[in-house]
């Protein structure tokens, strides 16, 4: 992958074939873009060979395109950087601030699970690394530089330009339309990132692009419909009644950009309402505590829904700062263990593949009246996926444990476009792309929704493979 060329061709390094780890090489006029550089997520040891693998030198990147904060999109852009980027990472402002925080906050979580494996393991002779640093992650962030949506980004000495359109999928996200010369021409490349849905609980709904001639877009829910927001009330509050009823404990493993802020909003809608019952809420994740902030900061920007917004307007604390727990500190974290229920707990990660929720999990998935609630995507091969699909028995930490515990799933929450949505953003296009690659799927997902664009007569599509390249013409 290292030889200079002229042709214009994406190649696929991550987020083929499955849902992490999205990293997608735009090759023109002899310069190399990347768009995101995520983590890969799933089994331990695949997901530790699969992130130090890199197709090419960082150094020879001419410039990164990040559409939004999330890890599986960002998470690599440390190990780039501890390996040698140059180039610029380009994202918009919500971005940069959110990266900030979210990239420092893995960091410290790689050290702190490493430290605490290490520990437990000690007379195994079992040991793992962290990828990298606190060092690493500013490192990175040093060479963050923020863009207006819409506003033109050249790059590359110019002969390749970029711009960042409303993704609707979490604060700052952005789809990257980019123009570059291929086959004589100017081409148009649309990279949705995650595509946000039409109806929301929190943001705006994505922005309908003009003009493309090759569409990269995620199929993450490819497969299905999601169920309709506004049943989300209802179904939480039997949750909650449960939980008082039994005075049991309800672990929310949720990701800390977004997925815990439509959860904090609906809890506060239900007790605005009176339909919430008296139940001690606690935020434990400092990375989610400080990005709740951020939210509360940009709650009148463009990312948010009119809705949300007359909502905050009108409320005043939409994230209810003043009766929610927010807690930063280990110890205020610890004393939860000893404390009874009921209460909610809402915790990252959000696919328990690390963070405080895994303590959680550990001293509470032996009760019978704890629920852990999944509100979100669950990876193959992440603890959340083992535990949804209805494992008796997990290892947390590698040691094992008894699934007493009760585990739900609920999808209102899910900030990714489902079928239906993918389809009508698809046919909204001003004409149809000269080709569509399906990525951030799962196998399963993405050949599900080939198959339904098919039968709408949409056959120019591609389900890349990892490593795939193509040649655009």
């Amino acid at each position: 992958m290292e030889e200079t060329t002229n042709r214009t061709r994406i190649s696929f390094f991550g987020a083929a074939g499955e849902v992490t780890g999205s990293r997608h090489l735009l090759e023109a006029n002899g310069k190399k873009i990347l768009l995101d550089c995520g983590m890969f997520q799933g089994h331990r040891l695949e997901a530790l060979d699969k992130n130090k693998t890199f197709p090419l030198r960082p150094a020879a990147l001419d410039a990164v395109l990040l559409s939004h904060a999330h890890i599986d999109h960002s998470g690599g852009l440390p190990l780039l950087a501890k390996k040698g980027l140059k180039a610029k990472i380009y994202c918009t402002g919500a971005t940069k601030e959110l990266a900030s925080i979210m990239l420092m906050d893995s960091a410290r979580l790689q050290t702190a699970d490493a430290k605490f494996f290490n520990k437990i393991h000690q007379t195994e002779g079992l040991r793992i690394e962290p990828l990298y640093d606190e060092e690493d992650a500013g490192l990175a962030l040093s060479r963050f530089k923020a863009c207006d949506f819409g506003a033109e980004a050249h790059l590359a000495g110019g002969t390749i330009s970029a711009k960042f359109l409303n993704a609707g999928h979490v604060l700052g996200s952005a789809m990257v339309q980019i123009s570059a010369p291929a086959g004589g021409q100017r081409r148009r490349v649309l990279y949705t990132g995650d595509l946000g849905r039409r109806a929301s609980i929190l943001m705006r709904r994505p922005e309908m692009p003009r003009d493309v001639d090759y569409l990269i877009m995620e199929t993450t829910y490819g497969d299905r419909l999601h169920d309709p927001v506004d049943d989300a009330e209802a179904r939480l509050g039997a949750v909650i009644k449960r939980a008082v009823a039994e005075k049991g404990k309800i672990i929310i493993p949720s990701f800390a950009l977004e997925r815990a802020q439509e959860i904090i909003l609906i809890l506060d809608k239900m007790r605005r309402s009176g339909a919430a019952l008296d139940i001690p809420v606690y935020v434990d994740s400092p990375m989610t505590v400080s990005i709740t902030e951020l939210f509360n900061k940009y709650k009148d920007s463009f990312s948010f829904d009119e809705r949300f917004k007359d909502y905050a307007k009108m409320d005043g604390d939409p994230f209810g700062f003043d009766y929610i727990n927010y807690l930063r500190t280990k110890e205020e974290s610890q004393a939860l263990n000893e404390a009874e229920g009921p209460m909610i707990i809402i915790s990252a990660s959000g696919m328990c593949e690390g963070g405080r929720v895994l303590h959680h999990l550990r001293n509470n998935i032996g009760r019978e009246n704890t629920t852990i609630l999944i509100v979100g995507y669950q990876a193959a091969g992440t603890l959340g996926r083992r535990l949804q699909d209805g494992a008796n028995k997990v290892k947390i930490f590698g040691l094992e444990h008894d699934v007493a515990a009760r585990v739900e799933t609920m999808h209102f929450f899910s900030s990714h476009a489902d079928k239906g949505d993918l389809l009508a953003f698809i046919k909204g296009l001003s004409r149809p792309p000269r080709k569509i690659f399906l990525v951030h799927g799962d196998p399963a997902g993405r050949a599900a929704f080939a198959e339904t664009l098919k039968a709408e007569g949409i056959t120019n599509t591609v389900c890349p493979e990892f490593g795939q390249s193509f040649e655009l013409e």
